[in-house]
């Protein structure tokens, strides 16, 4: 339960704290009545994974949003964890594609207001879903596997992604409170859904293997890479001209423990065998290879650069010996699409979505 503000709610009721919560409210119902009279297709897009360091489902989002930004006939509406903000409240870690189809849909919550501000935030964030709702957008779009509570109260058609089914493949491999939220929540969102989106042909097979869509509301909209275009930049310190890569968050379901174990083995073989480089943040459940790690880099063979820039990356990409991908499960596999572009030797993992992707171009 979140505890409530210290304090008393109520400021001081001067006339200029009147008028300046009039104005402010004011503001707030005209924006909600030009949005409602707007012509075209209006899309309600719910935007917090732009709130938190970018993987998969963060670019994903911003490079479908950056795609459409300049389309005609089309209203993107974007509502981030609230649509009140403060000037010390969480803030997108990237800019926000910007064209005339894109609204980001926000109401600066100043201090000058007749209930104070830690107050007012909260209880303006009760009545949230209500007033996204007056916004009458005609589709609501979950980017990644349902929609949060301010969007869901607006009973509009649904387009869904849903980016793998890990909650019945490897659910050993998942944070608790994305499990436990997914399984209250995915199998109502696809029930609801109008439209479901899932990256690849093997995600639909099993979305419809386990239940609760129907195959005309399932479509397959394949990832692309998104580094065509960007810098090659530099090698990070550290890092030699001959290396293997990994790009990914360092969690279970990466499957790194096999090539922390493997590496040795390659080297005892192979004395000249190239460093392994680890392009990503540690991601949950990271320490039960935390020691694997240190001692790998201890003896001179791993070299984690961490979150790196996406010119870095294209640069690592771009100068690999190889890049592997040895995940136990996915949803799709970028790594391996921008491998591929690179024209990187790629090693994965032999399942069923690495094969659809990489097809004759991985080695398995």
């Amino acid at each position: 339960m979140v505890p409530l503000p210290t304090g008393l709610p109520l400021a001081w009721p001067a006339p200029s704290r009147i008028a300046a919560t009039w104005r402010w409210a004011r503001r707030v119902v005209s924006a909600i009545r030009r949005r409602r009279q707007e012509d075209g297709l209006t899309v309600a897009v719910d935007i917090a994974p732009l709130f938190e360091p970018l993987t998969g489902v963060g670019w994903y989002l911003h490079e479908l949003l950056r795609q459409l930004a300049g389309r005609s006939g089309l209203r993107i509406r974007l509502y981030g964890p609230s649509m009140f903000l403060r000037p010390d409240g969480p803030q997108p870690v990237v800019s926000l594609p910007a064209g005339p189809a894109v609204e980001w849909v926000r109401h600066e919550v100043p201090g000058n207001l007749l209930v104070r501000r830690p107050w007012l935030v909260p209880l303006l964030r009760v009545v949230e879903p209500w007033l996204v709702a007056a916004d009458r957008n005609r589709v609501l779009f979950a980017p990644n596997f349902f929609l949060p509570r301010p969007l869901a109260a607006a009973r509009r058609p649904l387009v869904v992604t849903v980016h793998d089914l890990t909650l019945h493949r490897t659910a050993w491999a998942m944070q608790e409170e994305t499990r436990v939220a997914l399984e209250r929540r995915l199998e109502r969102t696809v029930a609801r859904a109008r439209a479901i989106l899932t990256p690849s042909e093997t995600v639909r097979t099993e979305l419809l293997e386990h239940g609760g869509a129907t195959p005309d509301a399932v479509h397959v909209t394949w990832e692309a890479g998104r580094l065509d275009g960007t810098p090659v930049g530099d090698l990070p310190g550290g890092v030699p001209e001959r290396f293997v890569l990994h790009v990914g968050t360092i969690e279970p379901r990466k499957n790194l423990g096999i090539l922390l174990a493997a590496w040795p083995r390659l080297r005892a073989l192979l004395p000249d065998a190239p460093p392994l480089v680890l392009c990503g943040k540690r991601g949950w459940r990271h320490e039960s290879i935390g020691a694997a790690l240190t001692r790998a880099a201890d003896e001179g063979w791993l070299i984690h650069v961490g979150y790196a820039p996406d010119a870095v990356v294209h640069g690592l990409y771009r100068r690999a010996a190889a890049v592997v991908c040895p995940s136990v499960y996915e949803g799709f596999g970028l790594p391996l699409v921008e491998a591929m572009a690179a024209g990187a030797p790629l090693a994965c993992s032999d399942i069923p979505v690495f094969r659809e992707v990489a097809a004759a171009a991985a080695v398995f």
